[in-house]
């Protein structure tokens, strides 16, 4: 799915993934050169967003799923909602609920949702436990958070794009569920290496 330029972008969706690295000091990470890039530019997406409320009267909606709220109280600590309130100052910030229609979605359509490898591990617990005396098996404690993030992402009605750090597990998802999508560490730049907001993904 085409992804439109960045200056056509209303309503964006953000990955657990994205939220970690604008909480990061890009200067720690002088050890892992991809990695610091890749948070430098997702700040700097994050400063045009700052920049575009100042300047001109274009709002944003950023799409948080419950599930990366879940995430992040366990893993970044207490005072990440107060920064994520900052963090987004350039537009409204709206949490996702994960809801009992997209966990039966997930249930009913999972070899359509999951990759190869997570569908393997799922039929495999199931085969194993086909005989036992409770033989009926949740499908949604199988299904990992990457996919229940994206199945919230396909739930809006309204979505520009699902911006993502990670291309290992959350982009194939993307790709099974059509969804716009791009890697921060694939933003455009221009001549300047600044973020160019007239280039097609």
């Amino acid at each position: 799915i085409m992804v439109e330029a960045i200056s056509n972008w209303k309503h964006i969706f953000l990955d657990t993934s994205v939220i970690i690295d604008l909480l990061i000091n890009p200067d720690n990470l002088k050890s892992n050169k991809k990695h610091q890039d890749r948070v430098i530019d997702t700040k700097k997406l994050f400063n045009y967003f700052d920049t575009c409320r100042e300047t001109t009267d274009k709002t944003f909606v950023f799409y948080i799923s419950s599930i990366t709220v879940a995430e992040l109280t366990k893993g970044v600590g207490k005072d990440w909602f107060e920064t994520l309130l900052i963090l987004f100052q350039s537009g409204d910030l709206t949490f996702v609920d994960f809801t009992k229609e997209i966990a039966f979605s997930i249930s009913n359509n999972v070899r359509d949702f999951v990759p190869d490898y997570s569908y393997h591990q799922l039929v495999s617990h199931l085969e194993k436990n086909i005989k036992a005396d409770n033989s009926i098996s949740n499908t949604r404690n199988w299904i990992i958070d990457d996919l229940k993030i994206a199945c919230s992402a396909n739930s809006l009605k309204k979505l520009d794009v699902v911006l993502t750090a990670d291309e290992k597990t959350f982009i194939p998802i993307c790709e099974k569920l059509k969804l716009p999508f791009t890697s921060t560490s694939k933003l455009p730049k221009d001549l300047f290496n600044e973020i160019s907001d007239s280039s097609l993904f």
